[in-house]
């Protein structure tokens, strides 16, 4: 849905990525979004709110290369995106 105003789709001002926008099949961050930038979600949160999503792998990609991203994004929070980038930057 566009916004009549601006032309914008609401969900890409959050930062949704056009590959979940564009999805054929249901995506459970597309129809509620605001789930998905709680704060103070723990990791688990995080895990069972994508838990059996198609993107998991490639919006938790797109993720780690935006660390200025906060919210829930393939099944991590911020805190372990950057405990992830730390990890992968040591290896």
């Amino acid at each position: 849905m566009n916004d009549a105003r601006t032309g914008a789709r609401p969900a890409l001002a959050l930062g949704i990525p056009e590959f979940v926008m564009d999805a054929a099949a249901p995506v459970q961050c597309r129809e509620d979004p605001d789930a998905w930038f709680a704060e103070g979600l723990r990791q688990s949160d995080a895990e069972a709110l994508c838990e059996g999503c198609s993107f998991l792998d490639v919006c938790e990609a797109f993720a780690l290369e935006r660390p200025e991203l906060f919210g829930v994004w393939g099944g991590t929070t911020r805190r372990e995106r950057e405990r992830l980038r730390r990890t992968r930057a040591a290896a």
